[in-house]
């Protein structure tokens, strides 16, 4: 199901916002969590389309959005396009499943919709 995995940007974490002057550092920790959120939401999707849980990919697209958020605020987005265009297709890949799956349970009738 899933073509593509987000990924942290390449270059250097310790880099400087030359127009800014600002650090837009972020932790070793930051970028650990960002790839095992993006590789989680991709096993998610992969598992979903197996017809498995359904949990698991409102939770880790809300830890991918949130980290992705994280390095935005950094200034990653700017140099990475790549990275960027990943991170955005896993997510709407995650927001369109979770979109079907409100509405199934809209036509069936029943139950609560997915968090978003």
């Amino acid at each position: 199901m899933t073509n593509s995995a987000a990924r942290f940007p390449s270059h250097a974490a310790d880099a400087t916002d030359s127009a800014r002057g600002v650090s837009r550092a972020v932790s070793a920790i930051d970028e650990q969590a960002f790839v095992e959120a993006s590789e989680k939401l991709a096993r998610a999707l992969d598992h979903a389309a197996a017809g498995r849980t359904h949990s698991d990919i409102a939770e880790a697209r809300l830890r991918l959005r949130e980290l992705a958020v994280k390095l935005r605020d950094a200034g990653y987005w700017r140099t990475d396009k790549h990275g960027l265009r990943a991170t955005v297709s896993l997510l709407w890949q995650a927001d369109r499943y979770v979109s079907e799956l409100a509405l199934k349970q809209d036509q069936a009738g029943g139950g609560s919709t997915p968090r978003t």
